[in-house]
C-alpha cells in the first residue's frame, strides 16, 4: 500500500501551485470535511498528474 499523497507535494513535482491543485480537488467534489487535511490515493494523484501536465 503506498502513502498518500498532498496536494503540495504534487505542486512540487507538477510545478503548480498546491492552491490551484486544491481548487480543482474542490470542483471535483473530493473534499467532504472542509478544512480537512488533503490526503489524496495513488489513483486520485494520478488523476491530478494528467490534469495538470495537459
Amino acid at each position: 500500500m503506498t502513502e498518500p499523497i498532498t496536494p503540495k507535494q504534487l505542486s512540487a513535482e507538477l510545478g503548480v501551485s498546491d492552491r490551484a491543485i486544491r481548487q480543482w480537488l474542490r470542483d471535483q467534489g473530493w473534499q467532504n470535511m472542509p478544512y480537512a487535511r488533503w490526503a489524496l490515493t495513488a489513483e486520485q494523484a494520478d488523476q491530478v498528474r494528467a490534469r495538470f501536465r495537459g
